[in-house]
């Protein structure tokens, strides 16, 4: 084996983030400090720029502007809402502790994001984070309403009101409750009582009881 090739591959592992990575996590780290400040219509480059120690034309080589920074912020954060949220939503069953591991899950991503969520759930959202809102939403109630019809097909949840409407629903209930208990600067904690409660709304409203056991 060439040493010294071994050798450049381990040098490189070592190396880290490149400056580049680096200049776009600090700019990205700034966007998400001032959205717990101020709402985004009043973040400007300026500020962006200021705040990750950069010039006006390095910030455009990385963001064509201040609207694809919040659409870069937010894609990983939708990315984990759906996966945590699709724990209970694509598994079989009707567990009500599934049900609430998932819940407890989104908890926490609310309470890690909510400076980002609160202004991503805004009825005035607009651009790209209008769009990716509506992408994250679309995804959640689509596989919400595909979870309530099987469940109803199998038997475990009774007939009720047309399926998408349901889904739609719990989903607006859900963020529409955590986006308040994080309160108005996003960082206030989601008491459990709230966990709690959606937990059994939830039950209730697919399975018509608070328990989703199965005998």
């Amino acid at each position: 084996m060439d040493e010294r090739g071994s050798g450049d591959r381990r040098s490189s592992r070592r190396r880290g983030p490149s400056k580049g990575d680096l200049r776009e996590e600090a700019i990205l780290r700034t966007a998400s400090a001032l959205l717990a400040d101020k709402p985004p219509a009043r973040i400007t480059i300026d500020d962006l720029v200021a705040g990750a120690g950069i010039s006006r034309p390095t910030f455009y080589f990385y963001f064509a502007g201040k609207q694809a920074v919040f659409e870069a912020l937010l894609a990983p954060v939708g990315d984990a809402i759906l996966a945590v949220a699709d724990s209970w939503l694509t598994s079989p069953g009707g567990s009500r502790k599934e049900l609430r591991d998932s819940l407890a899950g989104l908890v926490s991503l609310w309470e890690r994001h909510g400076p980002l969520l609160k202004v991503v759930l805004r009825d005035d959202a607009t651009g790209a984070l209008l769009e990716c809102r509506d992408r994250m939403l679309g995804r959640l109630t689509a596989n919400a309403t595909a979870r309530i019809e099987r469940d109803r097909e199998s038997g475990l949840a009774p007939d009720g009101p047309p399926a998408a409407t349901l889904a739609g629903l719990l989903v607006q209930l859900l963020t529409h409750a955590l986006t308040e208990a994080i309160g108005p600067s996003g960082t206030d904690p989601v008491p459990d009582d709230l966990l709690d409660a959606l937990s059994a709304v939830v039950a209730r409203s697919i399975y018509g009881r608070t328990s989703t056991e199965t005998a």
